[in-house]
């Protein structure tokens, strides 16, 4: 946590591989940072099933930070992707990183990326990538800090689907 007047220092956690028993707190923890209220259109949807996907088909790449009194104060969802004939083969991609509100500003999530970054090299990847909202400026900074960079402009399109209107029905004449 952070003490009165602001400043960073440093905190007891460990950093481990995500178990089946951190599935719940990890789900709840980035419902409380991934809300629809702040990011309305997020392709990706912050739901069990993310996160028990993640967990069932990434496991090497799920991590989880732990305090000492067993809380669960951020995490890491990502994968490797592999893609045979193009330039870099192997690639990193940080999905979801989350750290609750209460340990941001301390290098928690600094310390999440260097560990997922680390496992990313052991096993063979030449890049990291990770998208964002362009007006999520906290994440844009954050990963910036981390050393990604903003590669090429992408635009997303969405739509809104209205109900069909029911057809009214033909009077006889």
């Amino acid at each position: 946590m952070l003490p009165e007047n602001g400043t960073k220092h440093k905190i007891e956690v460990s950093i481990r591989a995500m178990e089946i028993d951190d599935v719940s707190a990890v789900y709840h923890l980035g419902e409380k940072l991934f809300t629809s209220d702040e990011f309305p259109i997020l392709y990706r949807t912050w739901d069990p099933y993310e996160v028990t996907e993640y967990f069932t088909t990434e496991s090497e790449y799920c991590l989880v930070a732990e305090t000492e009194d067993d809380r669960i104060a951020g995490f890491v969802l990502a994968n490797m992707v592999e893609k045979e004939g193009t330039a870099w083969k192997k690639y990193g991609y940080l999905t979801w990183i989350g750290v609750d509100e209460g340990f941001q500003r301390t290098n928690l999530g600094q310390r999440l990326y260097n560990k997922i970054e680390d496992t990313f090299q052991k096993k063979g990847a030449r890049m990291v990538m990770a998208d964002t909202d362009a007006e999520n400026l906290g994440a844009l900074a954050f990963l910036n800090a981390m050393g990604l960079s903003a590669r090429a402009q992408h635009v997303w399109l969405a739509k809104t689907m209205h109900k069909p209107r029911k057809k009214k029905k033909e009077t006889e004449s």
